[in-house]
């Protein structure tokens, strides 16, 4: 087989072709970062670990513009000590301690434990707040969202607990006197 000039150029040529082709397959990522393996939070409160606290999905649901607000979402301790921490926001300062490998899911918690005395801030800004785990505090923006969305409605909070609603159809109505009184009285007739 001779090599000729002529044949030179088009190995050269299908060469680029096949080059160019495969940095095209390689897409965006060739020159660009993969957006999966950036690291961010899937919802919409913090992800964040301080020390052997691991925050998930913290955030404050309030109406903001000075109204109270209450936090959702979990703290984790992945310590094999008992972790005692504080959580400062909105003019509240809310005391744990945590055993070792466990969690606390702030929406399980009654509303006087998670409440933020004042939310200064409207929705769908950040409050500040600061964690402090012996001794060592960290400064947090934690998330404000509303009760726009039905996920978080039922967790706004309220200006005072109140009593579980009964289902009507359930309650059995008492006598009264006064209902015994405008009933007509049963009589007897004889037969004979």
């Amino acid at each position: 087989m001779r090599f000729t000039p002529k044949n030179r150029v088009r190995r050269t040529a299908a060469a680029g072709v096949i080059a160019l082709a495969m940095l095209g397959s390689a897409g965006c990522s060739a020159v660009n970062d993969q957006a999966t393996t950036a690291q961010y939070a899937p919802s919409d409160g913090i992800v964040e670990n301080v020390g052997d606290l691991q925050l998930r999905n913290v955030l404050v649901v309030s109406d903001g513009f000075g109204e109270p607000g209450r936090l959702i979402g979990t703290i984790l301790n992945d310590s094999s000590e008992t972790q005692s921490f504080t959580l400062a926001v909105g003019g509240s300062t809310l005391p744990w301690d945590l055993p070792a490998g466990e969690k606390v899911v702030f929406e399980d918690e009654p509303q006087e434990k998670v409440l933020v005395q004042t939310v200064e801030d409207e929705p769908g800004t950040g409050i500040d707040g600061q964690l402090t785990v012996n001794g060592e505090s960290t400064g947090l923006n934690i998330p404000v969202v509303n009760g726009d969305n039905q996920d978080y409605a039922p967790f706004l909070p309220t200006s005072a607990p109140t009593a579980p609603a009964t289902d009507e159809s359930t309650v059995m109505p008492t006598e009264t006197a006064t209902d015994m009184a405008t009933e007509p009285a049963a009589t007897e007739t004889s037969n004979g």
